[in-house]
């Protein structure tokens, strides 16, 4: 099936997971915001097949200015930060300064190697062209927030000089709070897209890609139950009222994290 079909299905599936207006208006923090802590580096994520695809990558990399990483979508630092004694270089890119301001910051608590970092602020698509190329192109938990992957998926390619890494949750990051939605407002949510149909859009813009599946909850450390119970809670839009009858739900239906899947291809 030809790129441009894929894509226009990518879409039309994210815009089944909108919350409803009636359901919306009477959150109190938006289901949507994300903290940066969640994606800060962990020391436990250092032996992620992300992480260790990266390292492969840059080892890979021989010709001047390829040790480098450019992090699209790059949070708090959680992926490129644990590759920082590898590189001469890193450019981070994210639309959110809060998640720009935590990933310098971790920064340099990391650097002890004086990497030349580029902070950018804006949406891929719409700085893509004057970041400028690196060695290895990194994009970690992001796709879910793309409406059109087949345009980000190109830039990317375009900006890599040795190879390009995907990593996303095989299904919809908010899909671990689908039996909570239909217990709380009996509201199914959707089941696409998945990170197979990214696969598919990938392959489908002429592109070689290898690709695994992995657990992730294998090198995170599982959130307190009090963050956990606070998570769910913005997600499903409730009120903290809600917060005993909440965690009483989770202890009998235990989440299950989704699987990640891993992509990449070499240029």
């Amino acid at each position: 099936m030809e790129s441009k079909i894929l894509c226009q299905n990518w879409r039309r599936a994210l815009e089944r997971w909108a919350i409803p207006d009636g359901i919306l208006s009477l959150a109190v923090d938006s289901p949507w915001k994300l903290s940066p802590d969640r994606f800060a580096p962990s020391e436990s994520r250092a032996g992620s097949p992300t992480v260790l695809k990266i390292r492969e990558m840059l080892e890979w990399s021989k010709e001047p200015g390829t040790r480098s990483v450019l992090d699209v979508g790059c949070g708090a630092g959680g992926v490129s930060l644990l590759v920082l004694s590898d590189l001469e270089s890193l450019i981070a890119v994210d639309s959110s300064p809060e998640m720009l301001e935590s990933f310098k910051s971790h920064f340099d608590e990391f650097d002890n190697i004086n990497v030349n970092l580029r902070l950018v602020q804006g949406s891929w698509v719409s700085v893509a062209d004057e970041v400028g190329r690196a060695g290895v192109v990194v994009c970690a938990n992001v796709l879910y927030n793309v409406p059109d992957p087949c345009e980000f998926i190109i830039k990317l390619d375009n900006a890599a000089m040795t190879g390009v890494v995907l990593e996303i949750h095989e299904s919809h990051p908010h899909s671990v709070a689908s039996a909570a939605w239909k217990h709380f407002w009996n509201l199914d949510r959707p089941v696409e897209p998945t990170g197979g149909q990214l696969l598919e859009i990938v392959e489908s813009l002429g592109l070689a890609p290898g690709s695994l599946k992995f657990r992730m909850d294998n090198y995170l450390e599982p959130p307190a139950n009090r963050e956990l119970v606070q998570s769910m809670r913005r997600r499903l839009c409730l009120d903290p009222s809600r917060d005993d009858e909440l965690e009483q739900f989770l202890a009998n239906h235990p989440i299950e994290q989704p699987v990640s899947r891993l992509i990449w291809w070499m240029k």
